[in-house]
């Protein structure tokens, strides 16, 4: 099917990979499908973003990424309602992204927008079934920080 995004243009959307968030997601219940859309590169080594444009909303799209890009793991244990709501058989099934934004760069208030630093929303990661393709997303996560010194 074919979707028009007010931030992408028209696009296309293979409805076999339609996310669907039964919850919606806070601040935006209503927005209950997604499809995720990235931008090919060639360098390897380049983060991966995908954007997650809303099919509810064609103003409602976020930058997501795994957490990996910001050299986080997350070790999460859901409720018995969470894995019956993603319908979740295999832990191995699941993926976690996280949201990403433009920080307030407090410093200088002058930044131009597109200048400054990104910032990921890490207490609040989207858990996404790769198999039923049912996503949910969990609230004011209680973290354990765990720093690791690897050599270079």
């Amino acid at each position: 099917m074919l979707f028009q995004s007010n931030l992408l243009g028209q696009v296309t959307v293979d409805e076999n990979t339609v996310l669907n968030f039964p919850l919606g997601l806070p601040g935006f219940e209503s927005c209950q499908r997604f499809k995720l859309f990235h931008e090919e590169s060639e360098q390897a080594d380049s983060p991966r973003v995908f954007w997650m444009q809303s099919l509810d909303d064609a103003d409602v799209l976020f930058s997501v990424v795994a957490p990996e890009e910001f050299g986080v793991r997350y070790e999460v244990e859901l409720s018995a309602e969470e894995v019956d709501a993603l319908q979740l058989a295999n832990p191995e099934d699941a993926l976690v992204l996280v949201m990403i934004y433009k920080g307030s760069d407090a410093i200088d208030e002058n930044t131009h927008p597109l200048l400054k630093s990104l910032s990921a929303n890490l207490r609040n990661p989207l858990i996404i079934n790769s198999v039923s393709l049912r996503g949910l997303q969990l609230g004011q996560l209680q973290c354990d920080m765990v720093l690791h010194n690897r050599a270079a």
